[in-house]
């Protein structure tokens, strides 16, 4: 493959993402119409429209959605090779895509972004949404960054952890559960929600009870920690969530109290996983220690 071949690669790869002429060139340094002669160039080499229009936006083809995860890879492959070992963070210019939970977010994100252009001013942070078992968007190069609950994801996938935590109850501050102690039977006795990406009702929560002869009662299921907790102020839902969903939900003025689970847990480990071509990528070392000093913060 030709220098120019990869050229346009890494055209192809900005123009799927922003799925604009405009927007690419202004991220590419080069003028629209430059942009669109190498997309002209790119059908003629694919045989592919790659990209047609819709309204102000340019819409992919079957074809050219087969091919990004893949240019997208060769792309970060090439970008990864030229690299220096060193870096000058005053003059790091790179996004980095970390996916993670809308609890994570909210409790570490700002704080994240702070720490990086702390000494790194020119980096952008991109969150991307927690996919069902995406597990090849790291080998892939799609995202540089996987954090969460500690779980298999292959075994040449990096992981390390990063902080422990453990589930607390919410409700609304004027829940009739805090009216009295809360013992396991008072927990169960209202009906509760569970946040779950994949939408499982039930989980260690209801095996502890299950050891207890109990059963909660969970009427409604979402998708994240924070839509579970935007549901309680005028309900008496309760919602059990990891402990630093309740501090992000705190720290933004929500009107809700926490509970300690009258149950005993296993604490939840959280955990950074990324692809081992970046083990030694100085940047993305950077990225690695600021996510472990904000969380240990």
């Amino acid at each position: 493959m030709s220098v120019a071949d990869l050229n346009l690669l890494s055209v192809l790869d900005i123009l799927l993402e922003e799925r604009s002429v405009t927007r690419s060139a202004e991220r590419l340094g080069i003028s629209a119409p430059s942009v669109s002669r190498m997309l002209a160039r790119l059908r003629q080499a694919t045989g592919d429209p790659l990209l047609v229009r819709a309204g102000r936006d340019l819409v992919p083809t079957a074809r050219a959605l087969e091919l990004h995860a893949e240019v997208h890879r060769v792309v970060e492959d090439a970008a990864a090779l030229l690299r220096p070992t060193t870096i000058d963070l005053a003059t790091l210019e790179r996004r980095f895509t970390v996916r993670a939970n809308d609890g994570f977010v909210g409790a570490f994100a700002g704080r994240l972004l702070a720490r990086l252009r702390a000494e790194a001013r020119l980096v952008e942070l991109r969150f991307a949404p927690e996919g069902e078992s995406d597990d090849d968007a790291l080998r892939e190069g799609r995202i540089d960054l996987d954090i969460g609950a500690l779980r298999e994801m292959g075994p040449e996938v990096r992981i390390q952890t990063i902080f422990r935590d453990h589930f607390v109850g919410m409700a609304r501050s004027g829940h009739p559960i805090f009216d009295a102690p809360i013992t396991p039977e008072r927990f169960c006795a209202y009906d509760q929600i569970s946040a779950s990406r994949r939408g499982r009702p039930h989980g260690p929560i209801d095996k502890a009870l299950a050891e207890l002869g109990l059963k909660r009662r969970v009427v409604l299921t979402v998708p994240f920690p924070k839509t579970a907790l935007a549901a309680l102020p005028d309900s008496d839902l309760i919602a059990p969530v990891p402990d630093h969903v309740r501090r992000s939900a705190e720290a933004m003025g929500a009107s809700l109290r926490a509970f300690d689970l009258p149950l005993t847990l296993k604490p939840v480990v959280i955990g950074q996983a990324w692809h081992p071509r970046f083990d030694k990528d100085a940047g993305h070392q950077f990225l690695r220690q600021a996510v472990r000093d904000v969380c240990a913060a």
